[in-house]
């Protein structure tokens, strides 16, 4: 399916409003046909001395001069008014189905964003992705309103005022359109050029973008290390790019119009010198010259939409292209065609031989094989960067292993529904996430239909009941963006809490403490091994204090498992756990 078919498919919906919007611009245009006849006769039979046209002349034939020249001008206003009426409506319904679309191609790109697996996300600029959701996807209202609906508006008018001018005056119908394939060749000179240049400036853009949300992200760092001056010095090189690849578009587009112009003056200076002598000579009235120097500006109106359509498709069909690449990023992780529904896990983890790597060639797990018992508790540790991050991504298929398998009591996970797998996870990362919405929502997050009673159950298990209760409206108070009214171990939490009410028995830790000072760790340590007990636990943590409890130590080493066993049984063998726990290591 081309582009194009793919673009209608969002507007498809809306074929009732459709069917109305080109009944209402075929009557726009037959108005269009009839506004300039009043003046004609005006000026020939009123003013002149043609007679009457038959059909006026059977109910206007002894009305005075005065009363036909009432008539008429009122004639021509109710033409004018209705046409402007009827073509503002047809406006309107096209402006409601461009909408429409708009929100349909939103609505999918949000949701296929969500569907994208982390692969996706780490491998592109957030900044990028923002511009093509929000901004790009005004691309397809911009083709179908600007594009099409312009485009058959154009094209009916001109058919229309084409054939009328026949009837009327065939030589002077023939000069007017010689200059159709002038036109047609300069659209296609320029085309190409400005759909390059459109790409280049929208891109351009989408790096401006990408800019300014990675310096937001970043600047505590940039301001800790004073490189204010140089992020900004760097932002104004990009954003220079950007107006130059936007100069050099607008340039071509000025210089197409321009060319477009120039074929129209040559178009309407040849039809009124040609007119002219055909007035002198006697084979054409003042009143049909009138009408057809109208119908001229009527032809060519169409024309000059017709052109400026072709750079405002260009650009369109760029960002179209970009929005479509998203919606063809393939789908790494989704259901198998037959995959299995889950509703309570007993939780019996196992990993089967797992190798993993982010690119092809380059491997970051290998062959990782062990097991956890149901409501078995398993440490992470190891050197950074040895994939213990990489190594929990797996579990709630934020990625799935390029070799071996994952096992959830005893089936591959890849078998799994993936909703009701990850229903069965709940997930506390190091940097706690909170929405920028109500405490009590936070914590619902995972659980909107749980009741007030069942939230303040889950803040009481985090220990998070004494600050809520400080806050100025409790359960009530709304957070800002990331929890910024809170400190990182409240937020942590609150994080917490959200993992008691969701209930899983599946938790995974991401070092939920590393973050944290002395006293807020106390705090939290104590909820999480509340938040532990009976549940299928898989942590990766750098303190001591949090991995001393667990039922067994997993220690990795450049991708490979090299120790496993309590932290007895380990603490009594020479290895890296050991040595980390008599200080020859530091934990990282």
């Amino acid at each position: 399916m081309n582009n194009a078919r793919r673009v209608f498919q969002f507007f498809r919906p809306e074929a009732p409003r459709l069917v109305l919007v080109a009944a209402l611009m075929m009557l726009s245009i037959g108005l269009s046909l009839l506004k300039p006849w009043p003046l004609a006769v005006i000026v020939d039979s009123v003013l002149g001395n043609h007679p009457l046209p038959g059909w006026i002349a059977s109910k206007l034939g002894s009305a005075t001069k005065e009363t036909l020249i009432a008539t008429l001008a009122i004639a021509v206003l109710a033409l004018h008014l209705g046409q402007s009426a009827i073509s503002s409506a047809q406006n309107f319904v096209a402006i409601q189905i461009g909408l429409s679309g708009l929100r349909r191609v939103r609505v999918e790109v949000f949701a296929c964003l969500q569907r994208l697996s982390l692969r996706f996300h780490q491998g592109s600029r957030s900044g990028d992705i923002i511009h093509r959701a929000a901004w790009d996807t005004y691309s397809f209202q911009t083709l179908f309103q600007q594009g099409w609906i312009t485009s058959a508006t154009a094209t009916l008018s001109l058919v229309s005022m084409s054939v009328w001018m026949w009837l009327l005056n065939p030589p002077l119908t023939l000069v007017a359109l010689a200059i159709v394939p002038v036109l047609l060749l300069v659209m296609k000179q320029f085309g190409h050029r400005m759909t390059q240049r459109g790409t280049e400036a929208q891109q351009a853009d989408s790096h401006v973008t990408s800019f300014v949300q990675q310096s937001i992200v970043a600047l505590p760092l940039i301001q800790s290390y004073t490189r204010e001056v140089q992020e900004e010095q760097a932002f104004t090189a990009r954003t220079s790019t950007a107006m130059e690849k936007r100069l050099s578009q607008h340039a071509w587009e000025l210089l197409y119009w321009l060319a477009i112009s120039a074929v129209f003056a040559l178009g309407s200076a040849s039809i009124v010198w040609i007119g002219s002598q055909q007035v002198l000579a006697g084979k054409l009235s003042v009143g049909e010259l009138l009408i057809f120097l109208a119908y001229l500006a009527q032809l060519y109106e169409p024309l000059n939409q017709l052109s400026h359509v072709g750079a405002t498709m260009a650009n369109a069909k760029v960002g179209t292209q970009r929005v479509f690449e998203i919606l063809d990023a393939p789908e790494e992780v989704k259901d198998a065609p037959n995959a299995r529904a889950v509703t309570k896990a007993r939780g019996e983890v196992v990993f089967d031989s797992v190798s993993f790597g982010y690119q092809a060639g380059q491997t970051v797990l290998q062959n990782l094989s062990f097991r956890l018992g149901a409501g078995q508790s398993a440490a992470l540790i190891g050197p950074s960067g040895v994939g213990k991050s990489t190594l929990m991504n797996l579990l709630p298929r934020f990625f799935d292993p390029t070799q071996g398998g994952v096992k959830l009591d005893g089936v591959d996970l890849r078998e799994l529904k993936l909703k009701d797998l990850r229903k069965q996870i709940a997930l506390v990362l190091q940097e706690p996430i909170l929405l920028p919405a109500s405490i009590a929502e936070n914590i619902a997050y995972g659980k909107p239909e749980a009741s007030r009673a069942e939230i303040e159950a889950a803040a009481r298990a985090a220990n998070a009941t004494g600050f809520i209760a400080k806050l100025p409206n409790g359960y009530d108070t709304v957070v800002g963006d990331g929890g910024a009214r809170l400190s990182v171990g409240e937020r942590q939490r609150l994080n917490l809490a959200r993992a008691f009410l969701k209930d899983a028995p599946i938790l995974l830790l991401d070092e939920p403490t590393s973050a944290l000072d002395s006293d807020s760790e106390a705090a939290v340590v104590e909820s999480l091994f509340n938040l532990m007990k009976g549940r299928t636990t898989l942590m990766v943590a750098h303190r001591l204090s949090t991995i001393g409890r667990v039922d067994k130590i997993l220690v990795l080493q450049e991708g490979r498992l090299v120790e496993e066993g309590s932290p007895a049984e380990l603490k009594s063998q020479p290895g890296y756990y050991a040595r980390v726990i008599s200080g020859q290591v530091e934990l990282e």
